[in-house]
């Protein structure tokens, strides 16, 4: 359960049972003309609550909005600095530790997330709390490659992958009439991929705020990349002592 659903007599009765919180961290950015613009947050946390229910952990709030600049151009995408989320979480581990919590588990759903939840593991490893992300939609891409269609396209933004796991989970959300096939048009980071380019924006790459086919996607290839993912994440936390 959430701790935030909790009243504190069955938080004070979970944290007693427990030392690992998952903590879900998600963006509200463009994602498509077809999905939500926080699909990130929501696929973050039906996967921790999916893996608190195969594990004794406390769930935590979601940390729903992380660092979406370069796709500010399309209308609704929030962002914050990433030295804003890195306080953020660094105070929410605070607060958890002080209930007794020793690792962290952040199911992570924002590629701008990944580096602040790397720092903050390595400042709290020497005080003895140990953190750990899984950076959901890398992952996740991993899991059933037999059942997607679209080769290396298949883990575009809102393309096949993204597209599928809402499907799975919230397909109301969802609106596969306006789902597109979109290539993503040529730039100077796509000409020399060895370079990292910061000042390049989504809306250079996609008018419509995707890339990948969106059309291919089911809710079955969902499914089955979810829980292959939430069985690899129990194993890695049984293994996790």
């Amino acid at each position: 359960m959430n701790i935030a659903e909790m009243s504190w007599q069955q938080a004070r009765e979970a944290f007693g049972k427990t030392d690992l919180a998952i903590i879900p961290t998600g963006a509200v950015e463009v994602y498509g003309p077809h999905l939500p613009l926080g699909a990130d947050g929501i696929v973050a946390q039906a996967l921790a609550r999916a893996l608190a229910e195969r594990v004794e952990a406390v769930v935590a709030p979601l940390v729903p909005v992380g660092d979406s600049r370069s796709l500010l151009s399309f209308p609704g995408t929030l962002t914050v600095s990433p030295a804003a989320f890195r306080g953020y979480i660094g105070d929410l581990a605070a607060s958890l530790a002080r209930w007794g919590i020793r690792r962290l588990l952040f199911v992570n759903g924002h590629a701008g997330n990944v580096a602040p939840v790397a720092d903050l593991g390595l400042e709290l490893a020497p005080r003895g709390l140990r953190v750990a992300q899984v950076d959901y939609w890398r992952a996740i891409a991993t899991m059933a490659p037999e059942v997607l269609d679209t080769g290396a396209m298949a883990n575009r933004h809102a393309g096949e992958i993204g597209t599928s796991i809402l499907l799975a989970l919230r397909p109301d959300l969802v609106d596969m009439s306006r789902a597109a096939s979109v290539v993503p048009r040529p730039t100077l980071a796509s000409e020399y991929p060895e370079v990292a380019l910061s000042d390049i924006s989504f809306a250079q790459i996609t008018d419509l705020g995707m890339t990948g086919d969106a059309t291919t996607a089911t809710a079955e290839k969902g499914r089955i990349m979810i829980a292959r993912l939430v069985d690899k994440l129990a194993s890695f936390v049984a293994d996790w002592r």
